[in-house]
């Protein structure tokens, strides 16, 4: 009897051996590194909650405190994160930052998957609790804690871009345009300690060479955008992106530009800032390229708005070619209503007209502009229906131009195009470099080298400002103004001279900073050098202001109003100048109205 019990125990420890092997393949846990990686992939089980995202309880990863606190709550992890929050508010409020981090940790371990939690906290000890102390070390310090608290949220979720979208904007905008950006900027470019954290807990080699300024040391605003490259690998894999495709494929190259004027103003003016603005180019150009889903229901490229300027014009050419007759009777009697400095204007090649005859051609072109269904109702009855069709595609090619131009103006795509190439331009290194050795031989007492460079600076500008007029609209105009003020004490004069050469300049700003800057003239003078190569942008531009004559008074001293004028104000460019055309071509083109957005929505053409 006792050797059947002793085969019968042997039998099952041997099952239980011969069991517990299959259970060891299917259940051995995953290990991983800090950063989160995978060392070893585990078991069957361990890899499908890696696949599926189901749990993040690996070897070295598991947190006691977090499956006591679950148990702790019985199920209400809702309340004790809401009381959490709340007492998070209170320790920010009475400066308790210890317990304001300890709590913070709490709500993190009951709300792992709960992005907004990562990233209202971060911002809160990056932007709120940083400003309280008055050392900007100390605020350095508490931003550092910010964009570690992302980074430890972006080990919960994996497959959400919004994590690493937010570090792309921390790391550019919070260490870049801060009011202490100069100091955080040198503080993060030596921090070697904390690009070595990075790298062990997210895997993100700041150092990598896409990532590194002039200096050869990681610069903030690159750094920034190695995180948004992070984000958008993530969306190839995909994952959903953080926002909509042109709000977040835009960060990038935008983050490159930043870089670019960050080193500018640190006095880096040479090559190194040529190459910035070439890399900027080249990433702004690859995001014109991105295909882009519209509120209108079409798909779009920015880049493209020659193309479907050119389809629109072939499409346009085929459509009055088969309505030929009723076209020629519709722009005959179109034709009757122009004034005749409109028909000269009109008649005139563009290249060849002046800034006046620029505008008479836009009026003219608007007037002997025809509806193509009005038109396809004009043609012979057997051909009206096959009109209707022509009329139909054109009126799809034309809105497409519009849709592009729409997305375009939204976020002055052309502007930072013109921005990119002018950048690279020999004015622009000449002006920047003589301005800033102008600021410091003054800052050193050296009066007569600071007017020398100042001289050669303000002749630099002048150049580019009428190649490039697009640069007299954005922070370059501000420094330069600033400069003008410095080299005004340096005269010692109250007033600029007559004759001094950035008059016409300062005479542009004051006028356009009093219109608003729309959609429209922000394309008129970004893609000015294209259209019109050679030509003094700001002669043209205010020749007509100084021609006009001063309002006249009443006895009051109120302003009259003049009964009748045909003048056009100097800054009132019509929508069309910004129509569907290459602008090498012919005039007729279609027209765009460009309404005010809602907040958070792309604008709208009006009606």
């Amino acid at each position: 009897m006792n050797v059947v019990v002793l085969r019968r125990r042997l039998f099952y420890i041997s099952a239980m051996v011969l069991l517990l092997i299959p259970l060891y393949f299917l259940g051995n846990p995953s290990v991983r590194n800090q950063d989160g990686s995978v060392k070893s992939p585990g078991g069957t089980l361990a890899q499908l909650r890696t696949n599926y995202n189901l749990g993040q309880g690996d070897l070295g990863e598991i947190d006691p405190a977090s499956e006591s606190m679950r148990l702790a709550t019985l199920g209400l992890r809702g309340v004790a994160s809401t009381i959490l929050w709340q007492k998070a508010e209170y320790y920010k409020r009475e400066q308790f930052w210890d317990r304001f981090s300890a709590t913070l940790n709490q709500i993190a371990i009951l709300q792992p998957h709960f992005v907004k939690v990562w990233d209202f906290q971060s911002h809160n000890l990056a932007y709120n609790v940083s400003a309280e102390f008055d050392d900007y070390r100390q605020r350095y310090q508490w931003v550092k804690r910010g964009m570690d608290y992302l980074i430890k949220g972006g080990k919960y979720n994996k497959k959400r871009t919004e994590l690493p979208f937010y570090l792309g904007w921390m790391f550019g905008n919070k260490l870049g345009v801060a009011d202490e950006k100069k100091q955080f900027r040198e503080l993060y470019r030596n921090d070697n300690n904390f690009h070595n954290e990075v790298l062990d807990k997210s895997g993100l080699d700041l150092a990598q060479p896409d990532g590194l300024g002039p200096d050869r040391k990681p610069d903030n605003w690159l750094s920034g955008r190695l995180w948004y490259e992070r984000a958008y690998t993530m969306v190839d894999a995909g994952s959903k992106p953080a926002k909509s495709t042109m709000m977040f494929y835009r960060e990038g190259p935008q983050w490159l530009m930043k870089h670019a004027e960050g080193i500018q103003s640190e006095g880096w003016l040479d090559e190194a800032a040529r190459y910035a603005w070439r890399v900027a180019g080249r990433g702004w150009n690859d995001f014109g390229q991105i295909q882009i889903l519209t509120s209108f229901g079409d798909q779009i490229r920015l880049k493209e708005l020659q193309t479907a300027n050119e389809e629109y014009k072939a499409a346009k050419e085929e459509f009055e070619e088969y309505c030929d007759e009723a076209y020629q009777a519709a722009i005959a009697e179109r034709y009757q209503s122009l004034t005749a400095e409109e028909r000269e204007a009109y008649e005139k090649p563009y290249l060849d007209r002046n800034f006046d005859e620029i505008l008479a051609a836009e009026d003219a072109d608007i007037k002997l502009s025809v509806d193509p269904d009005f038109l396809a109702r004009q043609v012979a009855d057997d051909k009206r229906v096959d009109a209707m069709e022509r009329a139909a595609k054109l009126k799809m090619a034309r809105d497409r131009i519009q849709h592009i131009e729409i997305y375009r103006n939204q976020i002055n795509y052309a502007y930072w195009e013109a921005r990119c190439e002018a950048e690279q331009e020999d004015a622009a290194l000449l002006a920047r470099t003589s301005m800033y050795e102008a600021n410091q031989l003054l800052d050193k007492g050296e009066l007569d080298g600071a007017l020398a460079k100042y001289d050669v600076a303000w002749q630099a500008w002048d150049d580019l400002f009428n190649r490039f007029p697009s640069m007299m609209i954005d922070d370059a105009a501000d420094e330069v103004a600033d400069s003008v003020k410095r080299y005004q004490q340096l005269l010692d004069q109250p007033d600029l001279p007559d004759d001094f050469i950035l008059n016409e300049f300062f005479e542009f700003k004051e006028l356009f900073e009093e219109q608003s800057a729309d959609p429209a003239m922000m394309s008129v003078i970004a893609s000015w050098p294209v259209r019109y190569p050679g030509r003094n942008f700001l002669d043209e531009m205010l020749r007509k202001t100084r021609e006009n004559p001063a309002p006249e008074m009443d006895l009051n001293g109120n302003s009259v109003e003049p009964t009748e004028s045909t003048e056009t104000p100097i800054l009132e460019i019509n929508a069309s100048e910004n129509k569907a055309s290459d602008n090498t071509q012919s005039q007729a083109s279609p027209g765009m109205q460009v309404g005010q957005p809602d907040e958070g929505k792309p604008p709208v053409p009006k009606s």
